[in-house]
């Protein structure tokens, strides 16, 4: 068995979304280690590199980071390369039907992969590819995006995800990562009351 590592590294030069200057964590040094010990502090806004987005992320009374069962987060996966395309609609995931499940987890590999990730014309997912996604009865969906909307009026890809109890993890580092299954791990920061948290994303592949 391999663990593949598919998390974004957290730095002030690290990728946000459409390279939003604002986005970037900032990294402090409180103590050294004449004073103690090595110690930092942390300024991580929750949207930022590898992340979960909760359902409170876009419906006002919708379940926070900390409401989710952990057993959301991790599951048996497909990774799916889909290239060539500005942006994931319901034609572009049928060919693959056969291959997304129920209750498992999707992880797009786009464009996206091969890219500079703080790009504004990102490949993105639509509307109807939400649609048929949450038809499908995914449990969760990963993509190689800062975000998967990119300027959609009311964020309807969004919406439609977590309104169903669908995962939504953005950020993901899959460069170096081939089609096929493998098990999916995503676990969030327990944050009281978060709209999102980042995260730490692996694959297992055996």
């Amino acid at each position: 068995m391999r663990l593949l590592d598919i998390s974004l590294t957290v730095s002030p030069q690290m990728p946000t979304y459409k390279g939003k200057k604002e986005m970037k964590p900032v990294i402090e040094k409180t103590r050294s280690l004449e004073e103690g010990a090595n110690e930092s502090r942390f300024i991580f806004p929750s949207h930022t590199g590898t992340h979960i987005d909760a359902p409170r992320h876009m419906i006002d009374q919708g379940k926070t980071i900390d409401q989710i069962p952990l057993d959301r987060f991790w599951g048996p996966a497909v990774v799916i390369e889909i290239l060539g395309r500005p942006a994931i609609d319901r034609d572009a995931l049928l060919p693959f039907s056969s291959f997304i499940l129920k209750d498992h987890y999707l992880i797009l590999k786009t464009d996206n992969s091969l890219t500079n990730l703080s790009r504004e014309d990102f490949v993105y997912l639509t509307e109807s590819g939400a649609q048929f996604l949450k038809e499908k009865e995914i449990r969760g969906l990963g993509m190689d995006s800062i975000g998967i909307e990119r300027n959609q009026p009311d964020h309807p890809s969004h919406r439609t995800l977590l309104a169903s109890g669908i995962v939504i993890v953005e950020g993901l580092y899959l460069t170096h990562v081939l089609p096929g299954m493998y098990l999916f791990f995503a676990f969030p920061l327990k944050i009281e009351g978060g709209d999102g948290s980042p995260a730490r994303a692996l694959l297992l592949t055996w």
